[in-house]
Formats: structure tokens, sequence, C-alpha cells
């Protein structure tokens, strides 16, 4: 089964290189790009992906922002933030947004699929170098 994707990320050659890597897999297919949060949630809206890459630091509305809002629009859509801030601060954020996992830009390479399958199956996924919040963070809270 093909994973359709949406990539949400300020910086164009970013969103260049996630497409290229991506299309090298024969199950992800990238089906839009955004260049902030408002845009993101709005090809959200439009193209129903199973999976978006999130950026968190985007100018006007940031990723944290974007992933609250779709995830309460559309709940089935599972988010991956993409980021260089490793803070368990954003980790925590972003779970409480509604993000299924968390990846520093700099292990892309190394991660991104495999953090994708997991998410798809139902796990979070937390990359090297990221302090894993589902360790301390209180979903009640």
């Amino acid at each position: 089964m093909t994973t359709r994707i949406l990539i949400v990320d300020d910086h164009s050659m970013n969103r260049k290189l996630l497409r290229r890597h991506l299309e090298a897999q024969k199950d992800f297919m990238v089906v839009g790009e955004a260049e902030d949060g408002q845009e993101g949630i709005a090809k959200a809206e439009t193209l129903r992906p199973d999976m978006i890459l999130m950026d968190v630091a985007m100018p006007g509305m940031d990723g944290l922002e974007a992933t609250r809002i779709i995830h309460e629009r559309l709940p089935q859509v599972k988010i991956l933030i993409l980021t260089l801030y490793s803070s368990s601060e954003n980790s925590i954020r972003a779970l409480q947004s509604g993000a299924m996992g968390y990846v520093l830009k700099e292990s892309i390479d190394e991660e991104l699929v495999a953090a994708i399958q997991a998410i798809m199956e139902g796990s979070y996924y937390f990359g090297a170098g990221v302090t894993n919040p589902l360790e301390t963070w209180d979903a009640e809270a």
C-alpha cells in the first residue's frame, strides 16, 4: 500500500531533498508541498494525505500550531515532525499537538523511512538525539 505524503517546510531546498528521498522509495508518494503552517493546513484538508512531514520553525504559523489544527480537523492523518531543534520541550509540545513522531533533520537519511513506517503502523517514533517525551509526559496534564 502506498503512503501519500505532504511535506510542509519553509525552505524549498529541504522540500526538494525530502521529495527526492521519498520518491526513491517504492511505497511512498509525495502528493504535495507547503511552505508554511497555514498552507499546510489548507493542503492537508484538500489532499487528505496519510502522513505529513512537518517542520517546526516557519514564518507565520509554526509547525506545532499547524499540527494541532490538522490533528483536530483530520485526526486520521499521521504527523511526523522534522526539525533542527532537539529540545524536550518541543518534543512534548509536538505530542500534545497530535504528532506521532519527532526526528532531527540531521538524521533524515538514516531514520526517515523507519519513522514513517513505524508511525503508519500506529507506533510513536522519536529519533536519535531526541528525548522520548513518552517517558516523562503525562497525557492527562
